[in-house]
């Protein structure tokens, strides 16, 4: 095959080639600047700005849930550099693995082919790269043959199969070469849904702007308030966001425990009042078809998530040594023992859901005890409602998402897992880490007889330190059941003060900070 009859292949997917004006009629932007939202997340800008760095070539990878615009990020960095930085439109390839007219074609001959096509840097963007069995061994043979620094390429795989993207990047580690090195994550990045603040500074100008001005998207910025807070102190500025933006926060973070950080979701909620039953239907279905492909039987998943998503179970403890879900067998007969922790590992890789353990804290130092029992968390609202709506037949989702949510000791619990969320991400958003073991951020410390459970035990090792924050949410009109403990942190409903060497702030003010 010769680079002719390749772009013969791939016109279609490759508009830019031949159109200077493509992204006016591309779908996925179109659909993007016609929604709510109209902003690019926090993950385009960190693509942006390395992406294009001269001479670094190499492999990176994304990967996240289903429909939580990856597609759409593919499409924004394509506009992004060939408007704004002038790349030859000629060597941007688009590359969607599920496409028909690549059947029967070897991935490493397409590669091969670019690669040999001209001495230009070369932009390969691999979107459904799990839709081919092979892809990582493909890209491994491509950098042993030494064609992605010969061939000046720059790839960037994306699939929404998570678990398969997570094993290829074990498989290609040492592979992805100098390109990978300047992001984060050694270049295996995630794109997790929209986090509160991502989603109140695209709906809102106001804060837009008041981060802008205070120059609070700054990582050393954040951290360094958080780090004042543990101290005891509110810091100043947070006190002036809270008498001047509160009840905007407080309004915008009650709608986000119903749509949470799905893009459509957010957006159907703003512009209709509602969100379509379609909607939640589709992101449950996916989930659980898509763990076909991770080797799993989907009728065990839907046990599973049936069990983790009972109300009285969020944010709670799991025996896994006793576990109360019976599965089934390849001839569809009960089965007590199915490998259920595959099912979790799947739940973890496609950012489903956490569960992190007690702290083992021997010696002084915050490890966790895999012995103990993990908690159950899961890591959006909007997924925990399809989930739910989906497998109890609920005929009106959203009414349904509202009316738990109504209730206080259930809301309670769900803050704590929107919480939880957040506080996982913290490692990678405030320090240049090459892997992380999200189990070694975020654990709990369990009761004892002279204390009650903490909520959240976050460790983060920023510039070889490791800081320990302890965190404890209370979303209610009066916090109750406090364990006096310096340097705790606790998330209210709405009470900002400091107390007993504690600070008590709201959960939105504090999720503004991650």
């Amino acid at each position: 095959m010769n680079i002719q009859e390749l772009r013969e292949i791939l016109q279609e997917y490759n508009p830019w080639w031949n159109n200077k004006q493509w992204y006016k009629d591309d779908p996925l932007l179109k659909s993007f600047n016609k929604s709510m939202l109209k902003s690019e997340p926090r993950l385009f800008y960190h693509l942006r700005s390395r992406i294009t760095t001269r001479g670094a070539y190499g492999i990176v990878t994304i990967r996240g849930p289903r429909r939580v615009g990856k597609n759409t990020l593919i499409k924004l960095l394509i506009k992004y550099i060939t408007n704004k930085i002038g790349v030859n439109p000629s060597t941007i390839f688009y590359l969607s693995l599920d496409y028909e007219g690549l059947t029967g074609i070897k991935l490493i001959d397409i590669l091969e082919t670019i690669a040999k096509s001209s001495s230009l840097e070369k932009y390969v963007f691999i979107d459904e790269a799990s839709m081919y069995p092979a892809w990582a061994q493909a890209l491994k043979n491509l950098y042993d043959m030494g064609l992605i620094e010969k061939g000046y390429m720059k790839i960037i795989a994306a699939g929404s199969h998570s678990m398969d993207l997570a094993e290829a990047a074990s498989k290609l580690r040492g592979r992805q070469g100098k390109l990978a090195q300047l992001f984060n994550l050694g270049g295996n990045l995630v794109h997790v849904p929209l986090r509160f603040s991502e989603v109140i500074e695209a709906l809102k100008p106001e804060i837009d702007r008041y981060f802008t001005q205070y120059r609070l998207r700054t990582p050393g910025k954040r951290f360094r308030l958080i780090k004042e807070l543990a101290q005891g102190h509110i810091p100043g500025i947070l006190r002036r966001i809270y008498d001047e933006y509160f009840q905007l926060l407080q309004t915008v973070f009650e709608d986000y425990l119903i749509h949470g950080g799905y893009p459509k979701a957010i957006d159907e909620y703003y512009k209709n009042n509602t969100i379509s039953r379609e909607l939640y239907s589709n992101l449950a279905e996916l989930l659980i078809k898509d763990s076909e492909k991770a080797g799993l039987d989907p009728e065990n998943l839907k046990r599973v998530l049936a069990y983790l998503i009972e109300p009285i179970r969020l944010a709670g403890q799991l025996d896994l040594r006793k576990p109360e879900i019976i599965g089934r067998n390849e001839n569809a007969r009960p089965k007590g023992r199915f490998k259920l922790r595959n099912y979790l590992d799947y739940l973890l890789t496609t950012w489903s859901f956490f569960f992190p353990y007690p702290e083992e804290n021997k010696h002084g130092e915050s490890k966790p005890n895999y012995q103990g029992k993990p908690k159950n968390f899961v890591l959006d609202p909007f997924i925990y409602h399809a989930l739910y709506s989906h497998l109890n037949n609920i005929p009106d989702p959203y009414t349904n998402s509202k009316e738990m949510l109504g209730k206080t000791d259930f809301k309670g619990l769900f803050v704590e897992s929107t919480v939880a969320s957040h506080l996982l991400l913290a490692q990678q958003l405030f320090e240049h880490v090459a892997t992380i073991e999200y189990s070694k951020v975020l654990m709990y410390k369990p009761s004892s007889t002279e204390k009650r459970e903490t909520d959240f035990i976050l460790c983060i090792t920023k510039r070889n330190k490791q800081h320990k924050l302890i965190v404890e949410t209370k979303y209610r009109k009066t916090p109750t059941h406090i364990t006096p403990e310096k340097g705790k942190i606790i998330l209210t409903r709405d009470i900002l003060e400091e107390k007993n060497n504690m600070t008590y702030i709201p959960v939105p003010l504090f999720l503004l900070l991650f």
